[in-house]
Order: C-alpha cells, then structure tokens, then sequence
C-alpha cells in the first residue's frame, strides 16, 4: 500500500487559482482517512489558506495532510493548527538581481501582451514569480 501520495494544486487538484470543487474535496478527504497526502505548489501559503482548506470538511484529517508552498520552499504541517516547519527564502540580493532581469526582459517583451491583471513579478519568498498576465488574470485568458 502507498504510505504517501503527492499532488499539484493548480492544474490538478483544482483549476490554476480557484477552490477545490466539492467532488474534489470529498475524495481528498477520503483519501486523507487512509493514507499521508502532500500537495505542492508553485503559489505561496496564502494561495493555499484561500483555495484549498476552506472547502476541506471540518473532519478531515489534517494531521495526514503536508503543505508545500513556493514549490516546495516552503513546508507547512498540521498539529493543533497548521505550522510551517521551513522556509527557503531567497536573499535580498538574489530578489534584486531576479526582479532586474525580469524587469529588463519584460521591458523588451512590452508589445507582447495586450492586457494584464494585477502585478506581473510576485515575490513568494523561496521564488520570484513572473505571471505575463498577471497575478489576477482570468482562467479563460490564461487558457488562451
């Protein structure tokens, strides 16, 4: 038998930044009852918190579920409530020379995209995310 099953958030478990659905929180919840789940993503805790724990049922069985933020930069676990264990943050000097070159390229990029929703570099501590769209942009445009 598995003693561990690993998932992706967005694209998998649900779509890229929305809620479980219900049909999806039911089965994690049932698998949670068996087997230790982790579910990693490249967003950071907040994402999680927002998308995936609230549709969870009050009883599901939390203490078999690991959290991994920032693609794994970040480990959150559950005892009594959810505690981060680690966080592999990058230095100041490596979120500067990261945001400059991102910057720069995007700059050289500008025609590119017509219409962007919110901030397009997103600093998640372990990682510097660059969305083309933005951070808010809708399913449908990022689909396109």
């Amino acid at each position: 038998m598995k003693k561990l099953i690993v998932f992706d958030l967005d694209g998998t478990l649900a779509e890229s930044k929305s809620a479980l659905d219900a049909e999806m929180a039911t089965l994690l919840g049932a698998l949670l009852r068996s087997v230790r789940v982790a579910v990693i993503s490249g967003g950071d805790w907040p994402q999680f918190q927002e998308q995936m724990l609230p549709a969870l049922a009050p009883d599901a069985q939390l203490r078999n579920l690991s959290l991994l933020p920032t693609c794994g930069t970040k480990f959150y676990r559950y005892a009594s409530g959810w505690e981060r264990l680690y966080a592999e943050d990058l230095t100041a000097a490596e979120k500067e020379k990261i945001v400059g070159a991102l910057r720069q390229a995007s700059e050289l990029a500008a025609g590119a995209v017509q219409e962007t929703w919110g901030a397009r570099i997103e600093d998640r501590g372990g990682q510097i995310t660059f969305s083309a769209l933005g951070q808010q942009a809708p399913l449908d445009a990022k689909k396109r």
